[in-house]
């Protein structure tokens, strides 16, 4: 066992380079606050998950963060601070209060709490107390509120409210920045105090700022848990470019179902969740995609925080689903079948789109230096037919079929190639790289190719190994502009408007 805090290591677990590898996944753990299991193949392989170990086997750990009690510092004794401590006695805080009325405070009126500091100076009280990074801080001394919020707006505590009028926060602001206290301190000052539940009487206000100390303390949204379960987003197309935006709303809280064909022409198939349509699932920079086959399992799947992938060409299940946004993320260069009424908001990438006629945005997709801009009105930039530059390289880094027939795939994704060396057979045909470089997609073993010219890999003359199985800087601007659109157009009052 080994137990790891952000400056010190007590014990081990084997030494060697698998251990260093946990402990640096242990550290980012520290810092999100969530335990979870990871596993690793001691392969010396060039995946993610793979460690350049020769003896072989897999490793699966168990790394758990144990969160200490949190700290709630009461600065104030009045109605509400009791009723507020009453509270968080049972959502075990460990509590304390700082007064600076003898009268408001005393081991009678708060049982609950682990300490009581009085001063007649609130300033002098609340320098008693011992303020760190797991400290929730609320004031509502009721008269000196400026004076406990400057004694205290320096300290690491995770958060610090106060409970006063919007008029008196303005002034107290006004005046410590006039006294040059930092305004980005001062901006983080949840002020007015507590999540917007209407409260009015002393334990309603309580419940309304406990609500949003615990909202803090585990980075919630404070949404109701029904909204979060709607939040979902259908992504037509799973391919490289898609996987880019698919990744940026999962990770940004959305639930994102991907529709697929049977058997899609993945090139970049390390990086593409539709590559879940013939592994049966896929996981790109920490996210899974698990194929699914009917309504219930993309639930369940959906209930797994994974992304569903289902074959659903002609978009079926939207309607089923009711989305709350729907991203036409196939790419091909033409509109296929997406129109502005399948969800409330519609959004397409590249080329074949008009924002204002068959969507409500459209996200550029052409490199260079409007790469995922955000279209509300008219086109992106037309197809050029001109693959983009990567390492210098354009026309010659894409690899195509010399006739048409089945693929045979001789180089796999991640192995370094050189000029002339065959990287499939399609029939008799050999098909042969034209750089040096690492293979940074190749299409599907065994797909049939309708014609000479058809787009089946990608070489990479940076040959870079690493790059071939993250998700590329392309698509996660591309994604940027997608969530960028989501955001606003799922909120009237903005880009709407």
């Amino acid at each position: 066992m080994i137990v790891i805090n952000e400056d010190t290591i007590i014990g081990t677990i084997g030494g060697g380079l698998a251990e260093s590898y946990i402990i640096r996944e242990s550290v980012s753990c520290l810092k999100t606050g969530e335990s979870k299991i990871i596993g690793y193949t001691l392969d010396s392989g060039t995946s993610k998950a793979s460690i350049a170990m020769t003896c072989g086997g897999d490793l699966e750990v168990f790394i758990e963060v144990i969160v200490p009690r949190p700290e709630l510092l009461i600065i104030g004794g009045g109605h509400v601070a009791l009723q507020i401590a009453h509270l968080a006695e049972t959502l075990d805080y460990s509590i304390t209060v700082v007064e600076n009325r003898k009268e408001f405070i005393s081991e009678e009126r708060f049982p609950m709490a682990r300490q009581l500091f009085y001063h007649k100076n609130i300033t002098k009280a609340a320098e008693m107390t011992t303020i760190d990074k797991n400290t929730y801080i609320v004031i509502c001394t009721g008269s000196v509120d400026e004076a406990a919020l400057r004694s205290v707006i320096n300290s690491d505590a995770a958060y610090i409210g106060i409970l006063s009028s919007r008029r008196k926060i303005s002034l107290i602001m006004n005046h410590m920045l006039d006294d040059n206290f930092d305004e980005a301190k001062l901006s983080a000052i949840y002020a007015p105090i507590g999540l917007d539940l209407k409260a009015e009487t002393p334990e309603e206000i309580a419940f309304s700022i406990l609500s949003e100390i615990r909202m803090i303390q585990s980075r919630a949204t404070g949404r109701s848990i029904k909204q979060k379960y709607d939040n979902l987003i259908i992504v037509r197309g799973g391919g490289d470019i898609a996987s880019g935006s698919i990744a940026r709303l999962h990770n940004a809280g959305y639930r994102v179902v991907v529709l697929e064909i049977a058997e899609p022409t993945v090139i970049r198939s390390k990086v593409s969740f539709s590559q879940a349509m013939y592994d049966g699932s896929i996981t790109i920079d920490g996210i899974t995609a698990i194929k699914a086959n009917n309504q219930k399992e993309i639930r369940e799947v959906l209930t797994e925080r994974a992304i569903p992938v289902i074959d659903d060409p002609k978009g079926k299940y939207i309607a089923a689903l009711n989305p709350i946004a729907l991203v036409d993320g196939i790419l091909a260069k033409v509109n296929l079948g997406t129109t502005r009424d399948m969800a409330p908001v519609v959004i397409g990438l590249g080329p074949g789109f008009e924002a204002g006629v068959d969507v409500d945005a459209v996200i550029e997709t052409n490199r260079g230096h409007n790469l995922g801009t955000v279209i509300l009105k008219g086109k992106p930039e037309a197809n050029t037919g001109v693959p983009g530059v990567i390492g210098g390289e354009a026309a010659k880094r894409v690899v195509r079929s010399t006739a048409p027939g089945r693929v045979d795939v001789i180089k796999k994704i991640g192995d370094m190639v050189k000029i002339g060396d065959v990287l499939a057979k399609i029939g008799d045909s050999e098909v042969k790289s034209q750089l040096d470089g690492v293979l940074r997609g190749i299409i599907h073993d065994g797909m049939v190719v309708p014609s000479e010219g058809f787009k089946i890999g990608d070489v990479d003359t940076r040959g870079n190994v690493e790059n071939c199985f993250i998700i590329s800087d392309k698509a996660r601007a591309v994604g940027g502009g997608t969530l960028e659109a989501v955001l606003a157009l799922t909120q009237p009052k903005r880009m709407k408007d």
